[in-house]
C-alpha cells in the first residue's frame, strides 16, 4: 500500500513532470490523441488568477467517497492540494457539488482572491453558470452561490477528466487513506509541508 505522503510526492512529481512539458515545442504526451478520444490539456487560469482543480471519486450510500482538489497558479506551478473523504451521496452530481464546496472553502481559507474552479462534471457546470434549477441539487448549488461572495473574483468552468488527473488521482487515494483528510503546500523555494488528520 502507498503512503499518503509517497501519493503526494508522486502528485507532485506528476505535475512538475507535466509543467515541464508546457513550455517544449517538440510533440510530447499531451499533444498526441488517444487511441479512442483526443486528449485535452490542462488551460492555464489568468496571469493574476489561481485554478483550482477538483473531482470526486464517488460512492453510493454509506460507503465513504473521496475528493481531491489541486490549485496552480497561471505558470501551472502547483501551490495547494487536499484531498479527503465523506460519506457516499445518492448521485455523482450530489458528490460533485460537496467536493466543490470543500474545494472553494479551502481556497477561501488559504487566502486566493482570484480562483477559477475548474471540474469535469458538465451538468454542475451548467446548474451554476446558468442558473438552472435542479431541486436535488439545490441546497448544494445554494451553499456554493454563498461561498462566491467571499472572493474577489470567481468563476466555474468544465474541462474533460483528462484534464483534471491530478484531482482524480488524489481523490481516489483519499478513499484507501487512514487519514480523513490531507494538505499539502508548497513555498517559493519548493518544500513542501503536509499535513495530516489523525482519525
Amino acid at each position: 500500500m502507498i503512503s499518503e505522503e509517497e501519493t503526494h510526492r508522486r502528485a507532485i512529481n506528476d505535475v512538475e513532470e507535466w509543467v515541464s512539458t508546457l513550455g517544449d515545442t517538440n510533440e510530447n504526451i499531451f499533444t498526441q490523441p488517444m487511441p479512442t478520444q483526443q486528449q485535452v490539456r490542462w488551460k492555464p487560469p489568468a496571469s493574476d488568477w489561481v485554478k483550482c482543480n477538483y473531482d470526486v471519486s464517488h460512492r453510493e450510500g454509506n460507503q465513504n467517497s473521496g475528493l481531491g482538489w489541486i490549485i496552480k497558479n497561471s505558470n501551472g506551478i502547483f501551490l495547494e492540494a487536499g484531498m479527503g473523504k465523506f460519506e457516499g451521496r445518492e448521485t455523482v452530481e450530489e458528490a460533485e457539488c460537496t467536493t466543490l464546496l470543500w474545494a472553494t472553502q479551502s481556497a477561501w481559507a488559504l487566502g486566493y482572491p482570484k480562483v477559477e474552479f475548474e471540474g469535469d462534471n458538465l451538468i454542475i457546470n451548467r446548474v451554476i453558470n446558468n442558473n438552472i434549477m435542479n431541486l436535488k441539487l439545490q441546497h448544494h448549488i445554494t451553499a456554493i452561490t454563498n461561498w462566491k461572495a467571499n472572493f474577489l473574483y470567481i468563476k466555474f468552468t468544465y474541462r474533460k477528466r483528462t484534464a483534471n488527473e491530478c484531482a482524480d488521482l488524489l481523490a481516489k487515494t483519499s478513499i484507501i487513506s487512514s487519514s480523513p483528510w490531507i494538505r499539502t503546500t508548497t513555498w517559493a523555494d519548493n518544500r513542501a509541508q503536509t499535513k495530516v488528520a489523525i482519525s
